[in-house]
């Protein structure tokens, strides 16, 4: 084989260092250039193509067991997701070693790109703004860049290390970047003013010739890239089909590489979607799979508008979920299910996960205790939270595995991770008992979402009056209307797997379910009220007081893990600490659900006992609000990673007591009536 291509030469590197007798040959009748399988008696690999020899070598002499599959993956696309956008809503990326210091890391990013690597993830997006002129030459646009030539040829060489490292692990780069954006540097030279100075609603004939330009320059620089295009944010709809048409695609085909791109189904103008299966041949569509949440593990149904309608098949992105942060989350049967349920639909032929802390990368919201000489230090997502990845890889390469099999697989994982066999079973239940809570309590109260709006600060889905109207029965319809363009409302999704089994346990629900919603506060009032009391669904309050049970029976776990030791007691005690938190988070959603249902007893039946429950209630949420932002304080720095997050003492100020007070006055109108 030819010794340029990239994965082989890494594949024959890992092959010489371990000093093993492996062989291997390719076949292209395996039908897919990553599938292989292994003769491991005989060191004997047989591979479809580079990627499939560079995982079966690793599978020999490298970090063996993560995946623990051959053949060929499910999945075509697998990926991971870094944030190179600036904290503000003007997404530039300006790309320097003080702005993005893990960017210019080599051993941080070759740490990293072995990680993605161990879970054979082939694709790396790099989410950006218009990172383009930091990263090229462009003498044409003298003030594209606000960067010295010197600087830019850094940032294009970094680029170039990064890609050909990618490579070598058989990872394709994929360069996000909104329509239409300019460098804040190039609209000032323009004479452009104003908030959004930097970007272009309807283009004009400057900035085509400008994006034709970096386009084929990108093309032509670099090997082993591609484009994920986000319509939206800027540019109208009205424009979208002719922009693309001649600029985007006319430069991927003018540069002769045919590259992939793929595009997001974001403020995605009908007309042009249609249009897009004439438009390029390498082209995949992309949608987020709930939202900015995970919500439940069944797909936002708007995938299935996607179904073969482009060449280049359908992409997940599993976004920066506000309902998994700030705690760790790692659970085999949450995502175990979601994957599958990716993979049931038929037509998902990828998927990139963004990190649970995609704004602060490397770095995590936990609060670190100084290093002895005082310097400060931080918790790295690599450490905290290197299962995420890990999960993904194994289920997008095979979907469908034993339930059993992968509960022993993680627990074994965790247990060699922190040096304790038991730890590793305590902390496997762990990830199962908490995985659900966040995104069940975002799926029961369905208001909005956003990953400025954690789950875990209660920002806008806990207030009485939206929880009893914006879910009012199980046969909601879902919110219509263009991806992006629906004021961040969303709807409810099935319930998963793991925790229905759990509240059949507990309530007795029949084996089998005709729908796997949950019923919403405002209709569980109106069955209580007419005497009826329905036990053969999932109720709404039923539910958040199982996930404060499951938050509690994790704490129990956690406890039981650090009590253990292991060789990493901190990081043991955090599992402890996102328990505490979580059952905070837990008590104040259940006083919240449980508010709105006695507001809408009281409505329906006029008993007085429901004005004393619903005063009583929302009392208490106060205090207990308190409570968990003073708990949460003492260990994140805040609930999510992007620098819009609210946080919880602006939470408190503005939204819960405000909650209390608007309820209390209306009890008090009420009673004056």
């Amino acid at each position: 084989m030819p010794a340029a291509e990239p994965a082989l030469a890494h594949a024959d590197e890992l092959i010489a260092r371990s000093r093993k007798p492996v062989t291997y040959t390719i076949d292209p009748a395996l039908g897919h250039a990553e599938a292989f399988s292994i003769d491991a008696a005989a060191g004997r690999i047989t591979a479809g193509g580079p990627g499939g020899v560079l995982y079966g070598v690793q599978e020999l002499v490298g970090d063996a067991g993560v995946v623990g599959a051959e053949g060929v993956p499910d999945f075509a696309v697998r990926g991971a997701v870094l944030v190179m956008l600036s904290p503000s809503w003007n997404y530039q990326s300006d790309l320097s070693p003080e702005i993005y210091p893990w960017f210019f890391d080599r051993p941080l990013m070759t740490r990293y790109l072995d990680h993605l690597l161990a879970a054979r993830l082939n694709t790396l997006v790099l989410w950006s703004g218009h990172l383009f002129p930091h990263i090229l030459e462009l003498p044409e646009y003298p003030d594209a860049s606000q960067f010295s030539r010197e600087e830019i040829r850094r940032n294009q060489e970094q680029f170039r290390w990064l890609a050909g490292e990618c490579a070598k692990r058989n990872i394709s780069v994929l360069t996000h970047f909104y329509n239409i954006h300019i460098s804040e540097h190039q609209a000032a030279k323009l004479g452009r003013t104003g908030p959004e100075a930097a970007r272009y609603a309807e283009p004009d004939d400057w900035v085509r010739g400008y994006y034709r330009t970096i386009l084929a320059r990108y093309f032509a620089e670099f090997a082993n890239v591609g484009l994920y295009i986000c319509p939206g944010e800027s540019l109208e709809p009205k424009h979208q089909l002719a922009w693309f048409r001649d600029v985007v695609f006319a430069a991927a085909r003018a540069s002769g590489k045919n590259p992939r791109l793929i595009i997001r189904d974001w403020t995605l103008d009908p007309e042009f979607k249609a249009a897009l299966p004439s438009l390029y041949d390498n082209l995949a569509s992309e949608l987020k799979h709930n939202d900015e949440t995970i919500t439940s593990p069944w797909p936002d149904l708007k995938h299935r508008t996607w179904k073969g309608v482009l060449h280049g098949g359908h992409i997940i992105n599993l976004h920066d979920p506000a309902d998994a942060v700030p705690y760790r989350l790692g659970s085999p049967a949450l995502f175990g299910e979601m994957v599958r349920r990716w993979k049931d639909e038929g037509y998902i032929t990828g998927a990139w996960w963004y990190p649970p802390h995609g704004w602060t990368w490397p770095a995590t919201l936990d609060i670190v205790e100084p290093a002895a000489d005082g310097a400060p230090r931080e918790l790295l997502t690599l450490d905290r939270d290197e299962i995420w990845h890990l999960l993904e890889g194994r289920l997008l390469w095979r979907a469908h595995r034993d339930a059993a099999a992968e509960r022993t697989w993680a627990a074994g994982w965790l247990g060699r991770k922190f040096a304790g066999p038991a730890i590793g079973d305590h902390l496997v239940d762990w990830y199962d008992l908490t995985g659900p809570i966040l995104p069940g309590l975002q799926n029961v109260t369905a208001v909005r979402f956003g990953n400025f709006f954690p789950t875990s600060i209660a920002w806008v889905q806990a207030t009485v009056d939206d929880i009893l109207s914006f879910r009012t029965r199980i046969d909601d319809e879902p919110v219509r209307g263009t991806t992006g363009l629906t004021k961040q409302r969303y709807y409810s999704q099935p319930v998963d797997e793991f925790t229905i089994g759990r509240y059949r346990a507990r309530y007795s629900l029949p084996a089998e379910l005709a729908e796997r919603r949950s019923m919403p506060v405002a209709q569980v009032a109106a069955e209580l009220a007419a005497g009826r009391d329905p036990r053969d669904v999932l109720r709404a309050d039923l539910l958040v007081d199982l996930y404060l049970e499951m938050a509690r029976d994790a704490l129990a776990r956690a406890e039981a893990a650090a009590a253990l030791g292991g060789d990493d007691a901190e990081e043991l005690r955090r599992f402890v600490q996102d328990s505490r938190c979580l059952i905070l988070t837990a008590e104040y959603y259940r006083l919240k659900v449980r508010a709105a249902l006695e507001k809408r007893l009281l409505e329906l039946t006029g008993g007085t006992q429901h004005a004393d429950s619903l005063r009583a209630h929302m009392e208490a949420s106060v205090a207990k609000y308190e409570e968990l932002l003073i708990t949460a304080r003492l260990w994140y720095r805040k609930g999510t990673s992007m620098w819009d997050a609210k946080p919880w003492e602006r939470c408190l100020e503005e939204k819960v007591k405000p909650d209390r007070d608007r309820q209390l006055q209306w009890l008090a109108e009420r009673a004056a009536r």
